[in-house]
């Protein structure tokens, strides 16, 4: 008992941030899950595991044609799957648990590095951040880059310390994280090199076997791309040639500064790109990078290299970059800030002003059009509503909005058929009234009605007879 005292009493503020990470995580969960392609893919991967008894060496698709992610993300989500009898309902639960760990895991690693009081302000961060809480809520393999990025951090904490094992464990880290997240995970791994060649004292075969660990984890991929034809490799080749060119890099990395990276980091701490908070956070990046500089510990270098090398990565990529690209570098955005505000109250006191208030308000006031719980009643009112006849379902929505619902009318157990005896439209944006208009005219001599939902819109057209 005395036990658990000292404990309780030893982590206060780090239960009372899990509460509070908790209660805004829970808070309208089950209309935050999307279940669109992205939430699609490690389901039918888990449908294939527990149902036909399959297992694919390969995970998602990339925008890149030809390209896929290795497959540690499907096969991480065959378990709450497996819990829900292939449902996806327990699916944000487990991110949620997930979360909880990276915030527990984060802290104390933090905690380890910089004391407590950067550990509370650093895990606060991320506990109230609604940008961190959608990545998670969006439930894509990028949100596990967070969790990658804290082992890495400490891997390379404990490295600086002399321990040469942990250089070759962070690059396996990387890999996992590179491999089977997010293929850009290249340049934070570069990052983790360039900072560890710092330390004089390194060894060539550390880092030799460190290159090894990283590559390990491409293994199942080289195993997919020998049984089918070299597709992966063939596909590398063209995304090469595609790349290849000379654009004016200057004005890249200007564009980049200016219109991607630093309105990013805004919404991510403000919820908002204006120009008040862009500068708020521009402010608070200067202020933590001369306290690192100040600081004089060669370790330390990690954050803004960290951000710089994925900066400068991006330079060079002939393709688009989307501002989630840089989702990578988060960690080391919360630690700058952490590090800027942790020692000066005035500095504090404005962030933490406009930063709980703007975070929590828009946890409170959340809101979307369409969800995973939206999806499953519109599923389950097709299949209540076709009372056993067969039946068969058109989409005519959005088609960010359009997936999953194959798949859940499989598990729920309603198979669409072509020529089913009813005939069932998903719409999204005309008034019921219109639209039963339209379908009378289109279906002459048939019932036709039009409810389920004030956004979806289920057309239901059955014979009279």
């Amino acid at each position: 008992m005395a036990y658990i005292n000292r404990f309780f009493k030893k982590n206060i503020p780090l239960l009372f941030i899990i509460l509070l990470a908790i209660a805004l995580r829970i808070y309208k969960i089950n209309y935050a899950f999307p279940f669109d392609y992205d939430q699609e893919v490690p389901a039918l991967a888990a449908y294939d595991f527990f149902i036909n008894h399959k297992i694919t060496l390969i995970g998602q698709g990339l925008s890149f044609e030809g390209f896929f992610l290795g497959p540690l993300h499907n096969w991480i989500q065959f378990i709450p799957y497996g819990f829900c009898n292939l449902k996806p309902d327990c699916v944000p639960y487990f991110y949620l648990a997930i979360s909880i760990v990276a915030l527990v895991l984060f802290y104390k690693v933090i905690k380890k590095i910089f004391g407590n009081k950067t550990a509370i302000i650093a895990s606060s961060i991320y506990a109230i951040s609604f940008e961190a809480i959608s990545f998670e809520r969006g439930v894509n393999s990028n949100y596990f880059l967070f969790l990658s990025s804290v082992g890495l951090l400490l891997c390379l904490y404990k490295y600086f310390l002399g321990k040469d094992k942990y250089l070759v464990f962070g690059a396996f880290i990387a890999g996992i994280a590179t491999v089977n997240f997010n293929p850009i995970y290249i340049f934070s791994t570069l990052a983790f090199f360039i900072t560890a060649l710092v330390r004089k004292s390194g060894k060539l075969m550390t880092f030799s076997i460190a290159l090894l660990a990283f590559l390990i984890n491409y293994f199942p991929l080289v195993i997919f791309n020998a049984r089918h034809d070299n597709i992966l490799w063939n596909s590398f080749i063209g995304f090469i040639n595609q790349n290849t060119g000379v654009p004016n890099y200057f004005d890249k990395f200007v564009f980049l500064i200016k219109n991607v990276v630093v309105s990013f980091y805004s919404h991510y701490l403000f919820q908002s790109a204006n120009i008040i908070f862009i500068l708020l956070t521009i402010a608070f990046v200067f202020l933590g990078v001369i306290n690192i500089i100040k600081i004089r510990n060669k370790f330390l270098l990690f954050f803004p290299i960290w951000i710089l090398v994925v900066l400068f990565g991006f330079t060079f990529y002939k393709g688009w970059v989307p501002s989630y690209y840089f989702q990578q570098t988060l960690l080391s955005l919360i630690v700058i800030i952490s590090l800027a505000i942790r020692r000066n109250f005035i500095y504090f006191l404005i962030f933490i002003s406009f930063f709980l208030f703007v975070n929590i308000q828009k946890a409170i006031d959340y809101n979307t059009v369409i969800n995973y719980m939206v999806k499953k009643d519109a599923v389950n009112y097709v299949i209540g509503d076709s009372q056993g006849e067969t039946f068969n379902v058109y989409y005519q929505i959005p088609l960010v909005h359009n997936t999953g619902y194959p798949f859940l009318l499989k598990i729920f157990g309603g198979l669409p058929q072509e020529g089913g005896r009813n005939l069932y439209i998903f719409e999204f944006e005309e008034p019921s009234d219109s639209l039963k208009l339209k379908y009378q005219k289109v279906f002459p001599g048939k019932k036709v009605d039009v409810g389920f939902d004030k956004f979806v819109k289920i057309v239901s057209i059955k014979n009279v007879n």
